[in-house]
């Protein structure tokens, strides 16, 4: 299943998920929506019968009815009163005792025939008011509806987003690193399937000279594999919440890979130095983090220069002070940095062109990258500038332990 497909099934379950809310939502607007309407309508005809009934037990004659109301009165003798000239009175007083509706001239009316001791009483309440009153609730009710359904519909869609960023964003990760793994290790299995070929023709023919050659080429690149490897897993698992926080001697690290790096530059011809301080451990060259990524990002950068730095070069690593933050630099006299490429030095695979003293050592470009990552996971800054003279000067500022 390739990378587009599974942000698709993503984004598709999304999608769906937001859909079933939002129509889970919609109906429960609409069940509400209903339940207020019948509400409405239950109280309304509950006050229509309050209504008629209070006016059916006190009614003694059909002269002054209340507003909206027709009475109709037929005494014990046979005699008929009505409040209004053409109701159908006859057919009215001939009704069944109770509640009923008939419509008269086009208006709807709520009937109760009543009997007393003086005779039978026929009130008629006109329902336009109370109709017209519902229909408005409808409308009201529908706008209400439409309008939750919509913002319903909004919310879910955004908040699936929201939900979702986390999934997309550690899939991209994921891809990421697959495609950092498989850029990583081709370059040098190639190599390695390469020399094991050629080991295996020096076997067969007996030249032990040059099979050791080829055997100590191998070991060299196994040790650069693994490299590679332990800085693809550390730049997975880099971030601010893995960083351990403990307080870090700067200046006893930078002696620290100052030591474990002299002899590779003497070999290669450089002289590698730190420019003494005034500052010590004590009074402000500390910071809170983790010794063991600290030391990796100089080793990568004293690495750097010294692939960049000609024989008889100096590569110096100088600390102090910019502010409230500790200062590392690393400075180099050789064939610099191309202006066009500060910008993207720090990017993965990113890396310049001229190499010197280790020019027959491939570069892969995740070194300058995986320092980046781990300055920031700091809460720290790096950048590079030229080195006046020639070279290049990568320097890194980290919060000092004083100010976290």
């Amino acid at each position: 299943m390739t990378p587009d497909s599974d942000l698709a099934i993503v984004r598709r379950a999304g999608r769906i998920a937001a859909l079933q809310a939002s129509l889970a939502l919609a109906a429960v607007l609409l069940v509400v929506g209903a339940v207020v309407f019948l509400v409405d309508v239950r109280m309304q005809n509950q006050q229509i019968a309050s209504q008629l009934t209070s006016v059916a037990s006190t009614a003694d004659d059909a002269v002054d009815p209340p507003p909206g109301m027709q009475l109709i009165l037929r005494d014990q003798a046979g005699g008929v009163q009505a409040s209004a000239r053409g109701l159908p009175t006859a057919d009215l007083l001939e009704r069944p005792a109770g509640f009923s509706d008939v419509r008269i001239d086009g208006v709807s009316n709520r009937v109760l025939v009543a009997d007393k001791s003086e005779g039978r009483v026929v009130v008629l309440l006109a329902m336009d008011s109370y109709q017209t009153a519902r229909h408005r609730l409808l409308l009201s009710l529908g706008a209400a509806e439409l309008a939750g359904i919509l913002a319903s519909i909004a919310v879910v869609v955004l908040l699936s987003r929201r939900s979702l960023r986390p999934l997309t964003e550690a899939l991209a990760m994921q891809r990421r690193f697959v495609a950092d793994a498989s850029h990583e290790l081709r370059a040098p299995l190639t190599v390695l399937h390469t020399r094991i070929q050629l080991l295996a023709r020096r076997f067969d023919d007996g030249d032990a000279h040059h099979a050791k050659t080829e055997v100590d080429a191998l070991a060299a690149d196994t040790r650069a594999l693994g490299e590679v490897i332990e800085d693809l897993l550390a730049s997975a698992s880099m971030s601010r919440n893995d960083i351990s926080r403990v307080r870090v001697d700067v200046s006893a690290l930078v002696d620290e890979v100052h030591h474990s790096m002299v002899e590779h530059a003497q070999s290669a011809g450089v002289n590698l130095i730190v420019t003494p301080t005034t500052d010590t451990a004590g009074t402000g060259l500390a910071v809170m983090g983790s010794a063991a990524a600290l030391r990796r990002a100089l080793t990568s950068l004293v690495d750097n220069a010294l692939a960049h730095e000609h024989v008889g070069g100096t590569v110096e690593i100088h600390l102090g002070r910019r502010g409230p933050d500790v200062l590392i630099e690393v400075r180099d006299d050789g064939v610099g940095v191309d202006p066009d490429m500060t910008e993207t030095l720090f990017a993965r695979f990113a890396h310049g062109q001229s190499h010197t003293s280790t020019a027959g050592r491939e570069r892969y470009g995740i070194g300058l990258a995986l320092v980046g990552e781990i300055v920031r996971a700091h809460r720290g800054d790096i950048g590079v500038t030229q080195t006046p003279g020639g070279g290049a000067t990568f320097w890194l500022t980290l919060p000092s332990a004083q100010s976290v």
